[in-house]
Order: structure tokens, then C-alpha cells, then sequence
């Protein structure tokens, strides 16, 4: 179903009881993932999967969707959250401050997108997430690359001004300080 994007696991299949609880309002592939690799990265640490109840509070305070639900399942390394909403994965972009589908059948998403480094490079800058986990090291699973200054607010994008910051409060801030992504 998804053996592209498994492959790409940094770490063994869950125990039977390390999966963490999610909302059933997600197709069939992503509940799988939530089943046996909840506590995986994927993709040497840039995507993980994130406890969907646990980022409802801050999906909404950065996030008006377009139609409820819209439930977060994934983030990536620069803090950017992964929706499943209106039969579709939306990537919550919270650098930019956009949102967008990247994706209408999960096991395309995951199988052909997730693993093509055009893709990766071009849409979710994976260059520099290599650049950045070399200079200040692997992520912790509440942390996230985070420039400061923001680049909403004229910081530049380059690696000298990314830092580890907490996921949460840094995608709270940006909310904070720029409004909601529609």
C-alpha cells in the first residue's frame, strides 16, 4: 500500500501499544501509518506523523479551513502541518503563510510525492532541511526549524538565520503576529 514511503522510515514498526490516538476522519493509509509508524520519522527526520488531537488547538490558531473537518496528522521539519480535509492532504505552509492541496489520494502522496526529490527540493526545500540538521542537529519530536527573524516579517531565507524552536509555541506566534492562513 505505502512500501515507497515506509521504506523511508527512520526507525522499526510500533509496538502494539506505542501508537498514539487519532481521530477516525482520516482515510485508510494515513490510519495505517498512525497504527504502525506513530513514533517513525520519515525521510532522515523532516516528516513525522503528530497526534491529530493534540494539534487541533493550534491547527485552529493558525488555520481557517475551507471545509470542516480538517484534521492535522503530520508536520514537517520547518514546522509546516500536513491536514486531511474535504478528501484531501493540505499542506499548511507556515513559512509562506499558505495553504494548498498537494494531494487528493493518499497512497499518490505518500508512494509517488513523498518520494521524489524534485518534489521534495522544489515544494518543501529539502536541501535546506540537510543544510540545517547539519549546523544545529537532529529535531526532537516538539521541534521545528524556525527562522528568526520569521520571513513574514523580512527575516531572510537562509540557514544562518534558522534555529530550533518549539513547534507549538513558534506556529502560535506566527498566528500571533500575522493572522490566520486561509
Amino acid at each position: 500500500m505505502l512500501e515507497k514511503f515506509i521504506a523511508l522510515a527512520n526507525s522499526e514498526k510500533n509496538n502494539e501499544n506505542s501508537f498514539f490516538e487519532s481521530k477516525n476522519d482520516f482515510p485508510e493509509e494515513i490510519n495505517f501509518l498512525f497504527k504502525n509508524y506513530s513514533n517513525a520519522t520519515f525521510i532522515d527526520g523532516y516528516f513525522s506523523l503528530v497526534n491529530s488531537i493534540e494539534y487541533q488547538e493550534v491547527l485552529k490558531e493558525v488555520y481557517t479551513p475551507f471545509k470542516e473537518p480538517s484534521n492535522c496528522f503530520a508536520k514537517d521539519a520547518f514546522g509546516n502541518l500536513y491536514v486531511w480535509e474535504n478528501e484531501s492532504i493540505k499542506l499548511i505552509n507556515i513559512r509562506y503563510k499558505v495553504s494548498e492541496i498537494i494531494g487528493r489520494k493518499p497512497s499518490v502522496f505518500f508512494n509517488l510525492k513523498m518520494t521524489d526529490n524534485g518534489f521534495l527540493e522544489k515544494r518543501l526545500k529539502i536541501n535546506m532541511f540537510y543544510e540545517a540538521k547539519k549546523k544545529l542537529g537532529e529535531l526532537k519530536q516538539n521541534e521545528c526549524y524556525g527562522y528568526e527573524p520569521l520571513l513574514t516579517l523580512g527575516g531572510s531565507e537562509k540557514v544562518e538565520f534558522l534555529k530550533k524552536v518549539k513547534i507549538k509555541e513558534h506556529i502560535s506566534i506566527i498566528a500571533q503576529l500575522t493572522g490566520k492562513i486561509e
